[in-house]
């Protein structure tokens, strides 16, 4: 199975970035628009996603706010989004799932 997005395994459970998700998914709201409304889905900061500052990109610029999500957070933010991207996208975390019991 090729890696669709990169998933981090160094924290307690794993975790994918929401910005990298958001862009995969190919969603055309912005980033600090779509994630707070992602959220309100009863999603608990310190629980299902944790905020930290991005790196900066190769083109400079400052670094945003990005989130770690869990991989439970992100199945269900795809399943919300009813696109080809998102069915794609959870069907990877599936995979995942059963290759890496979380």
């Amino acid at each position: 199975m090729s890696e669709l997005i990169k998933v981090n395994y160094e924290t307690e459970q794993p975790t994918v970035s929401a910005r990298d998700l958001h862009e995969g998914l190919e969603i055309s709201t912005r980033f600090n628009d779509w994630f707070p409304r992602m959220a309100e889905y009863g999603f608990l900061e310190g629980k299902d996603f944790y905020s930290k500052m991005s790196k900066t990109s190769d083109k400079g610029g400052r670094p945003s706010v990005d989130y770690e999500i869990t991989v439970d957070m992100a199945k269900q933010i795809c399943m919300i989004q009813r696109t080809d991207k998102g069915k794609q996208y959870r069907e990877y975390f599936l995979e995942l799932e059963k290759d890496v019991p979380f």
